[in-house]
């Protein structure tokens, strides 16, 4: 579903005012936009001039426009494309009135528009007509390529031009699962209007070309109503696979497909609402009760796993093995739940859990551990099994840190995450440092009986495949063992590594010694004077890694939010043998991986840390790039930097300005403005 906005009166009106000025053309507004916006009143500008002044280019974006959630991640093992949609309001900088925009691609790198990026055309699936049960928004949901034949059709009524369907052969057919909405608003604070969701099928025949919802039909909506007897806070967003795991333990007889939706109950706890179909009828979903359920505003661990909130929204469900590549025994299967949790914050997270029959023959999950998936400006992370590679990979809603009035000039708001690689990394022979792998955290560790230490945990790292897309055309540079003592001054030494580009993938491993206390990371985004920066940076006493975003503009703060994000991330101690008297240990180098693209920082940190920063430079000339040691005492040692210069573009078939007219939508439209901001 994504984030709603809130609005006041004052800035509603100058909002209108600027909408309604007649635009210039594309070139001449942008021509007429300072180099350096620091003082500049962004509200002043017409709608788009800033469209492309910090716009990525290497990831996956809506051609413009508000976009939040990416929706139905999958794969067609008929046409060998990888699909994505995404939650998109056409012509409005804000959520509202969502439809469904939808992008294919070979390799999950480059990606192409399925009907085109000019104004309405990249609308896959839009709400239906007033009275329908999704006139108000096709909501969050997830996809599947289905094989059919005269004998298997999924209990749908697949159509075959007019010809009998064992006269068809196999064919191959999208089945989009999904949340319609007819009332809104919807809220996790708010009482719930029963039947504002309902979850409905849509369905393709050409591959995500054209869609049909099953009109003239019973099936939609395919599950009515929430769980009965319950004070619901929300019920959307399905995201349904098979799942052979759950098969076994809850016994069935058959194959099936599980779907998981984000709920909870007012006042109680959070909960993924579990449902079940066989499959040999995808219209026929049974409830078999929460999978996962925890209390309001709790957390596993408030240090290393964020919290539950009060709503869960965009859930995932699925089983990962332990491969003997990541230090598994090739065979534990691991079972896992991820949800955006609604609260205090939004929070995407993820937890291990062991599963169990319960009594009805029903599941029920005990929690193994937990962790943040992103620890940035990122939420609703959604996922597919990744068939060609045999391997789970998901993508999240990068959201914007500019503040509403920056949004009309602009022209777009939100982007979608790198594709990442989510697998199980198993670490063995670790000393149990200050106690940590005792505690609750995102890791289960167990002791073995010579008292080391054996960790598992939700690993994550950005495809490898699609980061050696991104640099196939870069110029890289490389630099060794470079030697850096602590800044003896009162603050950190920057060191220019000669790059400067908004658009580079670092590479680094440093060595940071036990008792080092001097932070160590790099500056991105530098102007020249240094007045501004951005810097990423690793501070080996709190054991945090930081973007750092005190400096990252020099535009006036009534524009932008520039406050740090911070994710915990300790190092770990390996003993130097596998012999039960060895005491001596080897503390693991601080790896990173750093991705810059334009106002968009995705940064991984040794496979268990990663977030992703907003940064929206006053200057065009900030684009300096280096590293820096901070005061304290120690040595560090940068064994390897790689900068590669010039990703590939994601968007081969588009042009850098690929704004279109804004428009403000009218009470009428809006139910005077409480289903959506209008803008």
């Amino acid at each position: 579903m994504g984030s709603m906005f809130t609005l006041g009166k004052v800035v509603r009106s100058v909002l209108i005012a600027a909408l309604s000025l007649v635009s210039e053309s594309k070139a001449s507004a942008q021509d007429d936009v300072p180099t350096s916006l620091a003082g500049v009143d962004l509200s002043s500008l017409q709608n788009n001039t800033l469209f492309t002044r910090w716009r990525p280019t290497s990831h996956f974006i809506a051609p413009h426009s508000w976009m939040n959630d990416p929706c139905g991640p999958s794969y067609d093992h008929s046409s060998g494309l990888y699909h994505l949609f995404y939650q998109f309001h056409p012509a409005h900088i804000a959520w509202g009135n969502i439809s469904w925009g939808h992008a294919t691609s070979e390799d999950l790198a480059t990606w192409t528009d399925v009907e085109g990026w000019e104004a309405y055309s990249a609308v896959a699936i839009p709400p239906g007509p007033n009275g329908s049960i999704d006139h108000l928004g096709v909501f969050t949901g997830s996809a599947q390529f289905l094989t059919v034949t005269a004998n298997q059709t999924w209990g749908l009524p697949i159509q075959c031009d007019n010809e009998p369907l064992s006269d068809c052969g196999t064919q191959t057919v999208m089945l989009v699962f999904h949340t319609a909405v007819k009332h809104l608003p919807i809220g996790w604070s708010i009482p719930y209007t029963e039947g504002a969701e309902t979850q409905a099928l849509a369905i393709s025949y050409d591959g995500g070309f054209t869609w049909s919802k099953f009109e003239n039909t019973s099936i939609n909506p395919v599950i009515a109503t929430p769980p009965p007897d319950l004070d619901v806070t929300g019920f959307r967003d399905p995201f349904f696979e098979l799942w052979p795991e759950m098969d076994s333990i809850i016994e069935a007889d058959e194959p099936h497909f599980y779907a998981a939706f984000g709920s909870g109950i007012q006042h109680v706890g959070p909960r993924l609402q579990f449902y079940t179909a066989p499959v040999a009828n995808l219209t026929h979903w049974s409830y078999l009760g929460p999978l996962f359920s925890v209390a309001d505003n709790s957390s596993w661990s408030e240090t290393y796993s964020g919290s539950y909130g009060n709503n869960f929204e965009v859930a995932g469900t699925f089983s990962l093995p332990e491969l003997v590549d990541n230090g598994g025994d090739g065979v534990t299967a691991h079972h896992f739940v991820m949800m955006g949790t609604e609260g205090e914050k939004n929070w995407p997270l993820w937890s291990e859990v062991d599963i169990v029959r319960s009594a009805n023959g029903s599941a029920e999950s005990i929690i193994r551990s937990s962790g943040v998936i992103d620890w940035g400006a990122s939420y609703a992370w959604n996922s597919f099994y990744d068939e060609p590679h045999d391997r789970r990979i998901t993508f999240g809603w990068i959201s914007e840190d500019l503040n509403t009035p920056a949004l009309l000039p602009q022209g777009w708001a939100g982007a979608t995450s790198l594709p990442r690689e989510i697998y199980v990394q198993v670490y063995q022979n670790l000393a149990n440092t200050n106690g940590v792998l005792s505690q609750p955290g995102s890791w289960t560790a167990v002791q073995d009986q010579d008292g080391r230490w054996n960790m598992t945990t939700l690993a994550m790292r950005p495809a490898p495949d699609v980061v050696a897309a991104l640099r196939q055309n870069a110029t890289m540079t490389h630099v060794d063992n470079i030697v850096q003592s602590a800044s003896v001054a009162a603050t950190s030494q920057f060191y220019s590594l000669g790059v400067s580009s908004d658009s580079v993938n670092l590479h680094a491993e440093i060595d940071i010694p036990v008792n080092t206390t001097a932070s160590v990371g790099f500056v991105l985004r530098r102007s020249p004077d240094g007045e501004e920066q951005t810097v990423v940076i690793y501070d080996p006493v709190h054991e945090t890694l930081t973007i750092n975003l005190t400096s990252s503009t020099l535009m006036n703060a009534t524009f932008v939010n520039n406050a740090d994000h911070i994710a915990p991330l300790f190092l770990l101690d390996t003993y130097n043998s596998t012999d039960a008297s060895a005491v001596q240990t080897t503390r693991e180098s601080l790896t990173l991986d750093i991705f810059l693209d334009n106002s968009i920082i995705e940064v991984f940190a040794n496979s268990r840390a990663a977030m992703i920063g907003r940064v929206y430079p006053a200057r065009v000339d900030s684009l300096g790039i280096g590293y820096i040691v901070g005061p304290g005492s120690g040595q560090v040692v940068f064994k390897q930097i790689v900068v590669w210069e010039g990703l590939e573009k994601a968007w081969p078939g588009r042009p850098d300005n690929t704004s279109t007219q804004l428009v403000y939508d009218t009470s009428e439209e809006t139910n005077n403005y409480t289903w959506w901001v209008g803008y």
